[in-house]
């Protein structure tokens, strides 16, 4: 059979999608991923990655597995596809074990073109088997920067990626990400053995983004300086939050200055998060305030303002959240409220992770004065901790146990392994919510554990799961199904029989092998990224060339017209032990229009000077066209409501105003409008339609 042609993606992407050409770089990657060859693709957060896989999909036989990070990013592409008429559908936690299953026979009958999985799904049971006999024709792995090591978002599940893709039969591979340097590039395609892979980058700019950074001393400054912004700017804002506790109190801030917000974390359970992502997709609130759980890969076009209250730990977590306003290519801002102790957070955590040599030494020092002493040696990192001098903490010394178990100085005790500590967390009220089925196997554990262990399973309790009833599919499924629930904050467990034990107490720690150079490159690599961020803030020069420097972009400028610093609305930063921050002395006019702190009154005033983008309704629509354009979002609204879905999975704003703009009289020509796919087309061409048509008679 003759490979797929661009001609033929090309014709995908008009009928299903309804544009006419691709944007740059996708046409480069699809011909690369339709020739066989592996790729990767490095876009700008809103260039349009997913259809470098998802038009493959369509025309390629058999079918695309889609390696996904998070549960709230398949579900959104999903829609998206279904609401197209594009067969694809996800697999993951959220589902039973009977909805798995009839998933993957689905995709076996050929009725699904575009499987989605979290990289964990591959631990379970056969999927990667019963996938591969299904003949995989493409695997794509999305936010392909966690499977790094040297990435900003580590993720242990995604190192296994390249054994499931062996497990596949190596299909064609196409890794997509939209923040990687150099370092991250070579590293992506060395854990995922690609083979001469094409590596597609089309720069790393978002001229369509202002970016701002306010100095602040403290909490209360950034809070105040928070409320100013979003009072300043109007618009949707995603603000982002160092922790869960932070994050809870900012939204409670908000709330009480008037400002509609909510909070969303991984504290929260399912339902919960599910109804605030709804909430900010639907826009009945106005802005959601999250850790770094919320918006990678949400497609939320319209964001206008995204904030952080306190600095990221690496300028390609910052690049990528800040990536999330205007993927609409319309003009928005990106602020960094930033403090100089806001690094001293994130230093803990990294020298926590990855604890200096005479730490580990200590540790391990200490571990063997106890066992030649013939005690026992303590059941867990906390119980380490008193017998160290000095100050440290369990993680820490959680960090060291590590090292010395990988470096064959450590292993666990001779026992079955079956021993578990349980405490459940949910509700039973959600519990019968969330886990439901009578054959859910979830279920099954959960009856029997309350069996076993009744009401103090509440607080936890020891459980011995070779000593639950038969037809659980033995310990291994158990701990898959315990790890499955603790993913969604049902329950929290851990094994517990076997504690801690030395490989050999009198040996020296110099004889084991721990390579000591790479856990040093490690954290030098991180405090060097956390360096990084902090010049970001504190520099004098142009914030967008900066950026495009550290991913070495050859597009980086000394100038540009879209960060505070070129635009000369930057504010200074006073001299140690002065009262106040105060903003540079210039007029407003010189401001371009803003006031002291740097912030405009509305959002037509920022950036003015920047690069059009995209079709703008603002600039392009004459009175009586803004006013159709404003029917069409409604009938959009209407729609949305009536469907649950996102009201920009109907139409984008975009090509709503297009249609406002062209006034097409038939289906035919409003088929040629840009977004108007044949699926769309049919589904809601007669309602909008309606709305041009009664126009046209006014």
């Amino acid at each position: 059979m003759e490979r797929p042609t661009i001609e033929s993606a090309r014709a995908a992407l008009r009928a299903s999608f309804g544009y006419g050409e691709f944007r740059p770089g996708q046409e480069q990657a699809i011909e690369s991923v339709l020739s066989g060859r592996d790729t990767l693709v490095v876009l700008p957060t809103g260039g349009g990655k997913s259809v470098c896989y998802q038009i493959p999909a369509l025309v390629l036989p058999g079918i695309t597995v889609v390696v996904s990070p998070l549960i709230s990013l398949m579900k959104d592409q999903v829609d998206a596809l279904e609401a197209r008429g594009l067969p694809a559908a996800f697999v993951n936690s959220t589902l039973t074990s009977g909805q798995v299953s009839d998933r993957l026979a689905r995709a076996a009958r050929g009725e699904i073109k575009l499987l989605y999985l979290a990289p964990e799904r591959f631990d379970f049971g056969n999927v990667a088997a019963r996938l591969a006999d299904m003949g995989v024709a493409l695997l794509a792995i999305d936010e392909a920067h966690c499977i790094s090591q040297w990435g900003h978002d580590f993720r242990p599940s995604y190192l296994r990626v390249a054994e499931a893709r062996r497990k596949l039969g190596m299909p064609p591979t196409v890794a997509l990400t939209a923040t990687a340097t150099p370092e991250v590039r070579e590293d992506i395609c060395r854990q995922l053995a690609l083979q001469r892979p094409r590596t597609i980058i089309t720069g790393f700019d978002r001229t369509n983004l202002t970016y701002h950074v306010l100095p602040a001393r403290n909490e209360a400054e950034k809070d105040s300086l928070l409320v100013r912004t979003l009072r300043a700017n109007e618009g949707l804002a995603v603000i982002y939050a160092a922790t869960r506790k932070s994050v809870d109190r900012i939204s409670l801030l908000l709330e009480r200055e008037g400002i509609q917000a909510a909070a969303y974390h991984a504290g929260l359970d399912d339902s919960h998060r599910r109804d605030v992502q709804e909430s900010f997709m639907t826009e009945r609130i106005r802005a959601i305030v999250a850790t770094n759980a919320f918006g990678m890969g949400i497609d939320k076009p319209n964001v206008r303002i995204v904030l952080h209250h306190s600095m990221p730990g690496t300028l390609e977590a910052y690049y990528q959240e800040a990536g999330r306003a205007g993927r609409d290519g319309k003009r928005s801002n990106v602020y960094l409220l930033h403090s100089f102790p806001d690094r001293f957070t994130h230093e803990f955590f990294i020298r926590g992770n990855y604890p200096e040599r005479p730490f580990v030494e200590q540790v391990y020092a200490a571990l063997c004065r106890v066992a030649s002493g013939g005690r026992a040696l303590p059941s867990s990192a906390e119980d380490v901790v008193p017998l160290l001098r000095g100050k440290a903490g369990p993680r820490e010394v959680e960090s060291a146990l590590r090292i010395l178990a990988l470096g064959g100085a450590m292993a666990g005790a001779e026992s079955s392994g079956s021993s578990v500590h349980v405490r459940l967390l949910a509700t039973p009220q959600r519990i019968r919510r969330e886990v439901t089925g009578e054959a859910n196997q979830e279920l099954g554990l959960l009856r029997a554990l309350w069996r076993v262990a009744g009401e103090s399973l509440n607080t936890g309790a020891v459980v011995n799961l070779d000593a639950l009833p038969p037809g659980l599919a033995g310990r291994s499924q158990c701990t898959a199904l315990l790890q499955s629930m603790q993913s969604r904050q049902l329950l929290v467990w851990e094994r517990i029989d076997g504690g801690m034990r030395l490989s050999n107490a009198t040996t020296p720690l110099t004889k084991f092998r721990i390579d000591w150079a790479s856990l040093e490159r490690r954290r030098s690599a991180e405090l060097s990224k956390l360096a990084a961020v902090q010049r970001y803030a504190y520099t004098k020069g142009c914030r967008r060339g900066f950026v495009l420097r550290y991913f070495g972009d050859p597009a980086a400028r000394n100038r540009c017209r879209g960060c505070d610093n070129c635009l000369g609305t930057a504010v200074e930063r006073e001299a140690a032990g002065s009262q106040a921050t105060k903003p540079k002395t210039r007029d407003r006019a010189a401001r371009g229009g803003r006031d002291a702190w740097g912030l405009s009154p509305r959002p037509e005033t920022v950036a003015t000077e920047v690069a059009q983008v995209s079709f703008d309704p603002e600039t392009t629509l004459d009175e009586a066209s803004s006013r159709l354009f404003a029917e069409l979002r409604t009938r959009r609204s209407d729609i949305a409501r009536e469907e649950r879905v996102p009201a920009y999975i109907v139409f984008s704003d975009r090509t709503l105003a297009e249609m406002a703009f062209q006034k097409p009289h038939s289906l035919d020509a409003m088929s040629r409008v840009r977004g108007v796919g044949a699926m769309k087309l049919n589904k809601y061409g007669e309602k909008f339609l309606a709305v041009i048509l009664k126009n046209a008679d006014h």
